[in-house]
């Protein structure tokens, strides 16, 4: 068996050759090249019943012969992709199963009825540049720069993608390399395999489906490290993987999922910044604010849509404009070509600061500054809750009562109920669902409010038809629903406290 550990690039405008063997070059190894084509059919059977059980079966052929290979469920962290992997040789296109270790297979799955049963349900066809960099401290790292394309039935799509995958040796060298190549030219780390994309478009579909947000599962018994990586992990892969569905689909609910993947990021951060105490965790702190800076605008975006929404809580009343209508989709469009999201996506300082996340998974380097990251996870979970918690009920008191001091505090309420999805697991009881719930409808009210104060904003800069009427109809629901949401508060600030 082997396990592979590696890092895959999107490349979307390819990348020069000369510029790749330039950046590589800075590093103090013996460069092998080589360069080939690989057909690969990928089999499952007609249930899919290989990939319920997290199971890939591919067979490859190439100039250099043809070879089965099962990779068996494994872990991607922030695209770092860890996966156990079994490959034998054969002589032909057909899989021959009986081959592999009887013990890498499903104890309830029979061998002879699963050869009985597969099928090819997709296949990739590309060509593969190979640069494998032997480096003196013993590290060998393996760059493969792909280009062809994936195709299921009649539905296909390109690939263009660099893997770096470790060999041997120290790890943060992969990184190294990786963090030199992604300044070369427009990328994005993925942790969708070709395998994945494959068996997206086998059920016809662009990209896989989105997933609500949701908690971090933990134990009271683990401890500050655990926690974090758990939650770092889960935070980044919400992230890379909505970025990856709006790349393929351009979708805005795809592009808000982006930000709530970078928002809880930089929430579980801060949740456990002081507890490990590192250098490198502040300086990912700075870097995430600044990308937070940088999509600012989705909040606007989100409200937009929202308000053109057939399905929004206005939508009755705005659909009888038609100019409102028109004019709210000019000003989505419009907010899309001047923010350009796909360039942020794609620009190096994404991809480096992923990288560094992903680093940070992988290193630790917390362990070389204190002894913090034991302390007991369910200690400090209460402890950063009671802090968050005390910064909400000092700002959203029983006096606020207007849109202005809402939006004020929208950000930290939401900071909070985020730190409850990283944390909340590991103290869980009957309290917590009371707890949370009011205060999840005070944010779900506030949110309410960005919308309709989003659309006074606009209609005052407007000149379509009836627009006192319009400012006047707003003006009722924004006070309704702040009568809502005062009741909704009344609650949540009575509520007894889980943690």
């Amino acid at each position: 068996m082997e396990k592979e550990i590696e890092l895959k690039l999107l490349l979307p405008d390819g990348i020069d050759e000369s510029d790749l063997l330039a950046a590589i070059g800075q590093f103090s190894a013996n460069i092998e090249t080589s360069e080939f084509t690989l057909f690969n059919q990928y089999f499952d059977t007609p249930e899919w019943l290989l990939s319920a059980n997290s199971i890939g079966l591919r067979v490859r052929s190439s100039e250099r012969g043809i070879e089965q290979t099962v990779k068996t469920a494994g872990k991607s962290v922030g695209g770092l992709h860890q996966r156990p992997e079994y490959n034998v040789s054969i002589d032909s296109l057909e899989p021959a199963l009986e081959l592999f270790d009887a013990d890498i297979w499903p104890k309830d799955v029979s061998v002879a009825d699963l050869q009985e049963n597969i099928i090819q349900i997709f296949h990739t066809d590309f060509k593969r540049k190979a640069y494998l960099l032997r480096l003196s401290d013993g590290t060998d790292v393996e760059l493969v720069f792909d280009q062809g394309v994936v195709s299921a039935g009649d539905n296909s799509a390109d690939i263009c993608e660099l893997e770096l995958e470790l060999k041997s040796g120290d790890v943060a060298l992969l990184f190294d390399i990786a963090e030199k190549v992604v300044t070369l030219a427009p990328s994005q780390l993925c942790n969708l395999s070709k395998a994945g994309r494959g068996f997206t478009l086998a059920r016809n579909a662009l990209a896989p489906e989105p997933q609500l947000i949701g908690e971090v599962a933990l134990s009271e018994h683990e401890d500050c490290e655990t926690g974090f990586i758990k939650g770092l992990g889960y935070a980044l892969s919400f992230w890379q993987k909505a970025e990856y569905r709006y790349m393929q689909t351009k979708k805005v609910a795809d592009l808000v999922d982006v930000y709530v993947g970078l928002r809880l990021t930089r929430d579980c951060i801060n949740t456990y910044a002081q507890a490990l105490n590192c250098q490198a965790i502040e300086r990912l702190k700075v870097a995430l604010n600044m990308r937070m800076n940088k999509w600012a605008w989705i909040e606007q975006l989100k409200s937009i849509k929202a308000l053109r929404s057939k399905r929004g809580m206005y939508s009755k009343k705005l659909a009888q404009h038609d100019a409102l209508v028109s004019y709210l989709r000019g000003l989505q469009d419009g907010t899309l070509n001047l923010s350009r999201p796909h360039l942020l996506i794609t620009h190096q300082d994404n991809a480096l600061l992923q990288l560094g996340l992903s680093r940070l998974l992988v290193t630790r380097p917390w362990r070389q500054e204190s002894d913090a990251y034991t302390t007991s996870l369910r200690k400090h979970a209460t402890e950063f809750l009671e802090q968050k918690w005390q910064n909400v009920f000092s700002r959203i008191t029983p006096e606020v009562d207007s849109l202005e001091a809402y939006l004020t505090h929208y950000n930290e309420l939401h900071s909070a109920l985020n730190s409850d999805l990283l944390l909340g697991s590991c103290v869980d009881n009957q309290r917590r669902k009371a707890f949370i719930a009011p205060w999840q409808d005070v944010l779900e009210g506030i949110q309410e409010l960005r919308k309709l104060n989003v659309l006074q904003t606009k209609l005052q800069d407007s000149d379509v038809e009836d627009k006192s009427e319009l400012l006047q109809w707003s003006e009722l629901k924004k006070n309704s629903l702040l009568s809502v949401i005062k009741l909704s508060k009344g609650v949540a600030l009575s509520a007894e406290k889980f943690w």
